[in-house]
């Protein structure tokens, strides 16, 4: 029975390491400096999503109790700390729980556009011109780096062994951004 608690508490750790890897890759200054993505609260929540997507993506593959144990923890560790961030700002607690449903349906949102648009990459940069530049006029080229990156990501991920990734070790590859 201890076990079980153990391997659960391994796993929600887990899950706080790999969400501040997702938050330190979604903070690159490349993204905002070279691809125009808003250096803005909704920029960031855009770049955090798509990251989470990436890991998320990846976890589901494996299609184990333990991987859906951490795909679980991630969101909840997400949540945890929009929550967090929210109060942080000085956003009042009748409010917060109105703006993390609406954060969270633009979470999930998101995820369901990156899935379906992974089919084709000019369905990925769609995607990405919705959700991460919000209709905002961008180049071609800056759309295409950006869908790029996240295919390379993706596959680099797809080949990750998946106990790297439940030990926690760095998942994301560096940017050749």
């Amino acid at each position: 029975m201890f076990g079980l608690f153990s391997r659960k508490k391994k796993l929600k750790d887990t899950a706080y390491t790999l969400f501040s890897q997702v938050v330190d890759q979604a903070r690159q200054p490349v993204f905002y400096e070279k691809l125009d993505v808003e250096d803005t609260l909704d920029g960031r929540f855009d770049m955090i999503c798509a990251h989470m997507f990436m890991l998320q993506h990846r976890l589901e593959q494996e299609k184990t109790e333990q991987s859906g144990q951490l795909r679980r923890f991630l969101k909840e560790v997400m949540f945890e700390n929009m929550d967090l961030s929210l109060r942080e700002m000085g956003v009042g607690d009748l409010s917060v729980g109105k703006k993390i449903k609406v954060m969270a349906e633009a979470y999930y949102g998101r995820q369901q556009a990156y899935e379906n648009a992974l089919q084709e990459e000019e369905g990925l940069q769609e995607a990405l011109a919705r959700n991460i530049y919000r209709g905002r006029d961008v180049s071609a080229e800056k759309l295409k780096s950006l869908a790029e990156y996240m295919t390379g990501q993706i596959a680099a991920l797809e080949n990750c062994d998946i106990g790297h990734i439940y030990s926690g070790q760095q998942v994301f590859s560096e940017s050749s951004l």
